[in-house]
C-alpha cells in the first residue's frame, strides 16, 4: 500500500494560507499592497472585533473586469509577472499570486469592484475558496474586499490570537508602513465605527511622518536630505542623538517603497550614532533606500518583508554616509523652554498647582513642513511640553553647592593650573589679561581674568579675545554655567572634555605617551588575557608601551600623557573587557579603546576647577561643533534661552 499520496486542494491551500496568513493584520496588509499596486489614491480599512471577524478594504484604483475577477482567486493568479526575466526586477509590491487563495481559503468574502469607466460592476462572494455567487452590483470606481471569520474552518489557529486590541495594534502597524511608504496615497483607519488614524494624501513625507511618530518626537526629528551614493538614493527622517529610546520599535526602513526588515540598514543606521547617543539607547526614524530593481531580491520570503542585497557594503556606506551627514549637519543641543498652563477647570484653579513645562524646541523649517492641517497656532507652537513636577527647593550658596568666580591674581597659583588640567593649553605667550565682555550693561558682574603665564625669549603680547560667553562659575562641582547674548548655557565638565580628548585622541597619529617611574603590573584572568595578547597592536596604538609579563600578566611601562599612573591598571582591564565583547572591525574597535582613556583622563565629576579652566573649558567646547555630546551619547550643553527666562519671571507678555 502506498504511503505517500498527494494532498487534496483544498489541504494544500490551507497550509499554503498558513504560510501567508498569520492574523488580520497579515490580510490587511496583502489587501492593502494590491490596492497600492492597482494606482489608489485613497484606501480605507475598517475593522471590527481587531479585524477577526469583520475587515474591509475599499480602494480607488484601476478595478478588475468581470473575466479577472474570479482568476484573482485561484493559486498562482497575478497580472504583475509574465516571464522569468521579470522574476529578475520585481518593482510591485505583490508577485507571487498567493494572497488572495490563501486568505479566501479560510475566510468568507465579498468582492465588489469595477473598473473606470464602466457602467456596472461586478459581486462575488467565496467560502473557504469556492466561488458561491457572481452577478453584476453597483458600486464604485475600485475595489472593496470584505473579510468576515477569519479562521471559522480552521478553528486551532484560532487560538493563536492576541486580544482584539493587540491585533489592532498590529493592522495599525501595517497601515503605518503603507502610509510612511506612500505619502502620496490618503489612508484611513476605522475601528468599531470611529476613525483612528488618517493621512491627508498630498506626497509631503511630513504629514504620515507627524502621523505615525506623533508630535513630541517629531520635533525632536531632522530631515535626511536626498542623498546618491553607489548608484542609490537615502533620504528620511530620523531622530536628533538625545531622543534615543529604549527599544528599536519604532525603526522603520523602506526599500523602494516596500517596508522591509533589514539588519544591514539597520545596523548603518546605529553605526551613524556611534559616540553620539547613550549607550543603550536606539534611535528612531523612517529610512528609505531606493535602488536598482535588479540589486535588491524581494522574492525570500512568503511574507515579502525579508530582502537580499547582491551588494551589501555599498548600501551600509550608502545608509551610514546619508544619516551620518544629517546628524552633523543639524544643531543637536537639547533647548530648555518653558510653559505656564492654565488647570483645565477654570472651577478649581485656585486649588491646582501651576505645573511647570519642560520639552525641546521645535524647528520653523520642521514646523513649515507640515501640511496645513497639522500646522499649529503661534501659541501652539511655543513649545511641545510634558507636565512635570514643581522644582525643589534650590540650593542655598551657604550649603556648598556653588562655587562663584573668582578673581585670580596670584602668579603661582595661575601657572599651577597649566600643569593639572590636561590637555595643555595652546601655546604660552607673553602674560596677558583676557577679559570676557559682559552682556549685562547695567549691572556689570565680576568677571574672571586669564592669566597666561610668559615663556623666555618670548616677545609676542596675545590681543584680547571676545569669547562669546562669560564663565558665572559652576553647580554641584559638575555642570559649568555660563552666559551669552542668547541666554544661559550649562555644560557637562566631565561629559565635555571626555569628548574634547576623544576627538583629540582620534586625530592624533601617534598618541603622546609618558614613561611610568616603575611598570605597572596588570594581573587579569586567563580569558582576559588570551583577548589582550590578540589586541596588543590596538592597545599600543591607544598609546600604551605594554608586554606580557609571564602567564595572565602584563607590564605596562608607558601609558596616555592625558592618563593618571592609578588609573592605568583598571583601563587596561576595561581594553581587555572590550576586546573580549567586541566584533566590531579593527578602526572601530580602537575607537573603544580610544574611549575608555578619554573617560579615565577627562575631568572628574564633584571636582572643583578654578575659574581659569572653567573659561577654557566652555571656549573650547563652544568653538567645536563636534561636542554636543559625549562618546556615551549623553549631551554635554543644554540651553536655556534668555526669552524663556524673561517668560519665567513675567517680564514679557507670553
Amino acid at each position: 500500500m502506498a504511503i505517500i499520496h498527494e494532498l487534496s486542494s483544498h489541504l494544500a491551500d490551507l497550509i499554503a494560507a498558513g504560510e501567508v496568513v498569520e492574523r488580520p493584520a497579515s490580510v490587511a496588509k496583502e489587501l492593502i499592497e494590491n490596492a497600492i499596486d492597482a494606482g489608489a489614491t485613497r484606501i480605507t480599512v475598517e475593522i471590527e472585533n481587531g479585524g477577526i471577524s469583520y475587515l474591509r478594504i475599499a480602494d480607488n484604483g484601476c478595478g478588475m473586469s468581470k473575466e479577472d475577477a474570479p482568476i484573482a482567486f485561484r493559486r498562482h493568479a497575478t497580472s504583475k509577472l509574465r516571464t522569468e526575466e521579470d522574476l529578475a526586477a520585481i518593482g510591485t509590491l505583490g508577485f507571487r499570486g498567493e494572497a488572495l487563495a490563501a486568505i479566501s481559503s479560510v475566510t468568507r468574502i465579498d468582492l465588489f469592484t469595477r473598473q473606470k469607466g464602466a457602467i456596472a460592476g461586478t459581486h462575488l462572494h467565496l467560502e473557504a475558496g469556492e466561488i458561491q455567487a457572481q452577478e453584476e452590483a453597483g458600486c464604485p470606481e475600485g475595489t472593496t474586499i470584505v473579510v468576515r471569520d477569519l479562521f471559522y474552518n480552521t478553528p486551532a489557529r484560532m487560538k493563536f490570537l492576541k486580544k482584539d486590541f493587540t491585533e489592532v495594534g498590529y493592522i495599525l502597524g501595517v497601515v503605518q508602513h503603507a502610509t510612511l511608504s506612500h505619502p502620496e496615497i490618503a489612508f484611513c483607519l476605522i475601528r468599531d465605527g470611529k476613525q483612528v488614524f488618517s493621512t491627508d494624501g498630498k506626497g509631503k513625507l511630513m504629514a504620515p511622518v507627524f502621523a505615525v511618530f506623533g508630535k513630541e518626537m517629531t520635533a525632536n526629528m531632522i530631515e535626511i536630505p536626498e542623498t546618491e551614493r553607489n548608484g542609490m538614493k537615502v533620504y528620511g527622517y530620523i531622530v536628533k542623538p538625545h531622543a534615543g529610546r529604549s527599544n528599536r520599535s519604532m525603526q522603520h526602513f523602506f526599500v523602494n517603497g516596500r517596508y522591509v526588515k533589514s539588519r544591514l540598514m539597520q545596523a548603518a543606521l546605529e553605526e551613524a550614532y556611534r559616540n553620539a547617543m547613550i549607550t543603550g539607547k536606539y534611535p528612531s526614524g523612517a529610512v528609505f533606500l531606493e535602488l536598482p530593481l535588479a540589486a535588491v531580491d524581494v522574492n525570500v520570503h512568503p511574507a515579502k518583508t525579508e530582502v537580499k542585497f547582491s551588494q551589501e557594503k555599498p548600501v551600509f556606506e550608502a545608509v551610514y554616509v546619508a544619516c551620518k551627514n544629517a546628524i552633523a549637519a543639524n544643531d543637536n543641543m537639547p533647548q530648555l523652554t518653558h510653559r505656564e498652563t492654565e488647570p483645565f477647570d477654570s472651577k478649581i484653579k485656585e486649588t491646582v498647582p501651576v505645573y511647570q513645562q519642560q520639552c525641546f524646541a521645535v524647528s520653523k523649517r520642521m514646523e513649515e513642513s507640515l501640511p496645513s492641517d497639522k500646522r499649529m497656532d503661534a501659541s501652539e507652537l511655543e513649545d511641545f511640553f510634558v507636565a512635570v513636577p514643581p522644582r525643589a527647593k534650590r540650593p542655598s550658596f551657604s550649603d556648598g553647592c556653588f562655587a562663584a568666580p573668582r578673581i585670580i591674581q596670584d602668579e603661582h597659583r595661575a601657572s599651577t593650573y597649566h600643569h593639572s588640567f590636561s590637555p595643555p593649553l595652546t601655546e604660552l605667550q607673553q602674560t596677558s589679561v583676557v577679559q570676557a565682555p559682559s552682556i549685562m550693561q547695567n549691572t556689570p558682574m565680576p568677571i574672571a581674568q586669564s592669566e597666561v603665564i610668559s615663556k623666555p625669549n618670548a616677545v609676542k603680547t596675545l590681543e584680547p579675545i571676545d569669547r562669546g560667553a562669560r564663565v558665572i562659575g559652576e553647580c554641584f562641582q559638575t555642570y559649568l554655567i555660563a552666559e551669552d547674548r542668547d541666554g544661559l548655557i550649562l555644560i557637562d565638565k566631565h561629559a565635555a572634555h571626555e569628548r574634547l580628548l576623544f576627538n583629540k585622541l582620534r586625530k592624533e597619529t601617534e598618541i603622546p605617551q609618558q614613561e611610568l617611574l616603575t611598570p605597572v603590573i596588570v594581573e587579569l584572568t586567563g580569558e582576559e588575557a588570551a583577548a589582550v595578547q590578540s589586541g596588543l597592536e590596538e592597545i599600543r596604538k591607544a598609546g600604551f608601551s605594554i608586554d606580557s609579563f609571564g602567564e595572565n600578566s602584563f607590564a605596562v611601562r608607558s601609558a596616555p600623557a592625558y592618563l593618571d599612573s592609578a588609573d592605568v591598571a583598571s583601563v587596561i582591564g576595561e581594553l581587555a573587557e572590550k576586546l573580549m565583547n567586541s566584533r566590531a572591525a579593527i578602526p572601530d574597535r580602537l575607537d573603544d579603546l580610544i574611549h575608555t582613556v578619554a573617560c579615565k583622563a577627562a575631568i572628574k565629576a564633584g571636582k572643583a576647577s578654578a575659574p581659569m579652566e572653567l573659561q577654557d573649558l566652555c571656549d573650547r567646547v563652544l568653538a567645536d561643533g563636534d561636542v554636543q555630546s559625549c562618546p556615551h551619547g549623553r549631551p554635554t550643553i543644554v540651553r536655556l534661552t534668555k526669552y524663556e527666562l524673561d517668560k519665567m519671571f513675567k517680564r514679557v507678555n507670553q
